[in-house]
């Protein structure tokens, strides 16, 4: 059965994106800021961004623990959740192709 015909049957289709999309598109942010890391700091201010990600991310490349850094950079994946879309664009512009 295909799967719109089961969404209708079920009641599923609300219009809200799949909890597979949403941990999708939180993965991928996650690893654009993983990108910024690689950024020099004259790069990462040109961008703009806010205050509490630009100490996120110096906190990151401060960091040596393997566990620490990672815990860190899903913060800063988090922290990006809250950006407009053209600060997330420039960004990708910023750290180009993954």
């Amino acid at each position: 059965m295909p799967r719109d015909e089961l969404d209708e049957r079920v009641g599923l289709d609300d219009g809200r994106p799949s909890r597979t999309e949403r941990k999708n598109a939180t993965q991928a942010l996650t690893r654009l800021g993983e990108g910024l890391l690689t950024l020099r700091h004259e790069k990462l201010a040109a961008l703009a961004l806010p205050d509490r990600l630009l100490e996120a991310l110096a906190e990151a490349k401060r960091l040596t623990s393997f566990a620490s850094k990672r815990r860190q950079v899903r913060f800063i994946g988090k922290l990006m959740r809250d950006l407009d879309e053209t600060v997330v664009a420039s960004i990708r512009k910023a750290v180009g192709p993954q």
